[in-house]
This record gives C-alpha cells, structure tokens and sequence, in this order.
C-alpha cells in the first residue's frame, strides 16, 4: 500500500506484435535480419515493433509490417502465438501473401531470406524462438503451410533450453533482452559524458 492507504496499481505492462509473413506460392517465409544497432541485432526474426498510440496489436503488427518491408497490399492476418510474462506481452500474426517479393528494409533490418520455416538460420531471435518451441503455434503454422502452399512442413516444437545452473542457456530471455539495453544506454551515456 503507499503512504495514503491506497493499493498502487500494477505496472503496465508493455507490449508489441509482428508478423511472420508467408508466400503461399512457395510456403516459405520473410524472415529480418535484425540491424546491430536494435535490441537483440544480429539475429534472424519476424517482422514488428511496439504499438504506437492506441493501437491494437493487429494494427501494430500490419503498420510494423507496411513500415520495415514496404509491402502496402495487407490482407488479414491470423493470430498464431501469445509470448506473455508479467511485464511484456508479444502477439504474432501469420500475413500470406501470394507471392515472394523483395522487401523495402530500413535501419531496423540488416537483410532477409524467405526460407521454410523448419529451415531458419541461427542465431533466432529469443522470441521467435519461444514461438518456435510452442506446441499449437507450431501446429497452426505446419496446416497453414500444408493447407495454403500444398508443400508438406515437417516443422516440429523446439524443445526449450535446458535451465539447469551452469547451462549457457540458463538466463532468462525476458531478463538477456532488457540487459542488453541497459548496457547499451550505459555505454552511449558513458561515451557522450
């Protein structure tokens, strides 16, 4: 309680939403090559950001998608996965296009593949990769490939690094990611003072 006797309200949680965006020609996906100069840069992702305003995180997602591929033909994009801790929540949607194209990237992508989704090269971004271990977002994305391209996906759930102590694996994404921006604020404030 504070000082006044009230409850403090929880923290707001923040959040973002992107797009794995498929080709369904080919079954492949767009996947970023995500800038050094972003949180989590050097990394292989999908395509996102925080909201802006009010949005929903559809609308997110799609304005993300328009703003770092160029791509203004949306159609409608189905919701594949929830990333939720107290803090942060993340909604992936799945965009099909009809055909491969080459995107329009900015600062926040170094490059990009379409690739099959079983075939995503290393390093993964952490929450891609948290998609990537989740039974029924694996399931959804294996029929829309199947069902949509006709190419068979044998894409299977990751299976979670192991968390013992010891284990190169055993700190925790939520926490890698917000570490990484501290130091970088810490050095950006450390070189301009």
């Amino acid at each position: 309680m504070s000082a006044q006797g009230h409850a403090t309200p929880p923290p707001r949680r923040r959040s973002a939403a992107g797009c794995l965006i498929m080709a369904r020609r080919t079954g492949r996906f767009l996947f970023c090559f995500r800038s050094r100069d972003v949180p989590s840069g050097g990394t292989w992702s999908l395509w996102g950001g925080k909201p802006e305003g009010d949005e929903t995180p559809i609308q997110t997602a799609m304005r993300e998608v328009a703003e770092e591929t160029g791509l203004s033909d949306l159609g409608t994009p189905m919701h594949v996965h929830r990333l939720s801790n107290r803090s942060f929540v993340y909604d992936t949607f799945l965009l099909v296009v009809d055909e491969e194209f080459n995107p329009v990237t900015g600062r926040e992508a170094e490059g990009y593949a379409w690739l099959p989704i079983e075939d995503v090269p290393a390093p993964i971004h952490w929450g891609l990769e948290k998609l990537l271990e989740d039974n029924a977002a694996v399931t959804r994305l294996v029929k829309a490939v199947e069902t949509m391209s006709g190419r068979a996906c044998p894409l299977r759930p990751r299976k979670a690094p192991s968390r013992t102590k010891g284990n190169s694996g055993s700190v925790s994404p939520w926490r890698g990611a917000n570490a990484g921006r501290r130091q970088r604020e810490r050095r950006d404030a450390a070189a301009s003072g």
